[in-house]
């Protein structure tokens, strides 16, 4: 931070590329529904359709319920190194760097939605993962308080080390 910003200033900058980040990856979603319902189906000579789609599935479904885990554990790593750096720009970087992570992650949900809709039993299956990948970035959306709230909770692991 230089002398002419200020910390308000910097979260409002930080929020923006969240947001815009989030935007970006949340616009991949009804692209890959269109992309889903679009494009012929291609089948598989690996597998079977139903084994596609239950692979798919199964990935997209571990991808979910261990993303906010991933996240919890990464947020806890930046906010210890914040104790011991006491940098805010450095913090919101590694937020930034964090979140990127959690939506490629998300991403990869969406991945797996096209896999079972182009090789495995067909986009009406697909769209039940992109529907779940889409939610859980609509629920990860970058908002003042959650940046308030990290920045406090950081400010205060400082303060106690």
């Amino acid at each position: 931070m230089t002398g002419t910003e200020s910390p308000a200033g910097d979260v409002r900058r930080h929020l923006l590329q969240m947001r815009l980040t989030t935007g970006l990856f949340l616009a991949t979603v009804p692209a890959a529904v269109a992309v889903a319902f679009l494009v012929p189906h291609r089948g598989s000579s690996v597998a079977s359709p139903t084994t596609v789609t239950l692979v798919a599935a199964a990935a997209c479904l571990w991808l979910s319920f261990f993303a906010n885990r991933d996240a919890r554990e990464r947020l806890e790593r930046i906010k210890r190194a914040f104790a011991v750096h006491g940098d805010e720009g450095r913090l919101l970087r590694d937020h930034w760097l964090v979140y990127l992570v959690i939506l490629v992650r998300l991403e990869m949900m969406v991945v797996c939605g096209l896999v079972a809709s182009l090789f495995g039993s067909g986009p009406r299956f697909g769209f039940w993962m992109f529907l779940l990948a889409g939610l859980m970035v609509i629920l990860s959306w970058p908002t003042a308080r959650k940046a308030q709230l990290l920045l406090g909770r950081a400010r205060a692991l400082r303060e106690s080390a």
